[in-house]
């Protein structure tokens, strides 16, 4: 709009008018800056995300944390909204110190009071993490697999937030479950194997399995499953390939 007024009033020149011949082509003009400009907003409108990071590895400088900063710079650099946790070191703003992974009696006996489970009010990481499944349109698992699984306060993770009314919810009427988070529409997970892929996938991959079939369920149909992992980390892992792999992650959340 700056441009379209200065051109106009260079045009009007001392005489304060401007001639039909000279204002066609300054129309013409702000007509082409405009649309250009509301294709360019438009662009970042549909680039923009809304995208939760979990990570779950207790030592700070570990390589999963590692993973979730390149996750999490490459998210931002293209333009996506992010909100990261680690399980481990929840946000001070919510209490802080570590999520729980057990459930327990109460929350079981009230398991299937959707909506009314009490951990979703008065339990501030439940709460949290729940508000952040429903706010985001992708989900991003950062996490070193134990024993060819999810590390406990994963499967927590799983237990005690995706309950009945969040997760899913059950139609009495129809006697069928439903899909809870449709708004999820994308899973990514990063992951280390100690083991090689060969012997990972002999192990049968418990966690890959239960992400990539049954966790997925709950969300968006279909649901994209993004999965890269690194492999041998039991050996000294040569620091170009840690950091290869760091460029690597940074690259495909870039363009998430």
């Amino acid at each position: 709009q700056r441009i379209c007024a200065m051109l106009s009033s260079a045009l009007r020149g001392v005489s304060g008018t401007m001639t039909v011949r000279a204002a066609a082509p300054v129309a013409r003009a702000c007509g082409l800056a405009r649309q250009a400009a509301f294709g360019a907003q438009m662009g970042r409108r549909e680039m923009s995300g809304k995208v939760f990071v979990v990570c779950c590895n207790p030592v700070g400088e570990s390589f999963s944390n590692a993973i979730a900063e390149s996750c999490a710079k490459g998210l931002k650099a293209g333009g996506n909204e992010v909100r990261s946790i680690n399980l481990y070191k929840m946000p001070k703003e919510i209490g802080g110190g570590e999520f729980s992974p057990l459930v327990s009696l109460k929350e079981r006996q009230e398991y299937f009071n959707e909506g009314e489970q009490s951990a979703l009010k008065d339990d501030g990481h439940v709460k949290f993490i729940v508000d952040s499944l429903r706010w985001s349109d992708s989900l991003v698992l950062i996490y070193p697999t134990w024993w060819f699984n999810i590390p406990a306060i994963l499967k927590g993770f799983f237990d005690r937030c995706f309950v009945p009314g969040v997760g899913f919810r059950y139609d009495k009427v129809a006697q069928k479950r439903m899909t809870g988070l449709t708004n999820i529409k994308k899973v990514g997970v990063l992951t280390t194997y100690g083991f090689t892929e060969e012997e990972v996938t002999k192990a049968g991959d418990a966690g890959k399995v239960m992400i990539s079939g049954g966790m997925t369920m709950l969300f968006a149909q279909p649901c994209e499953v993004v999965w890269k992992a690194l492999y041998g980390m039991q050996g000294t892992q040569p620091v170009e390939v840690r950091t290869k792999f760091l460029d690597e992650v940074e690259e495909i959340y870039k363009k998430w």
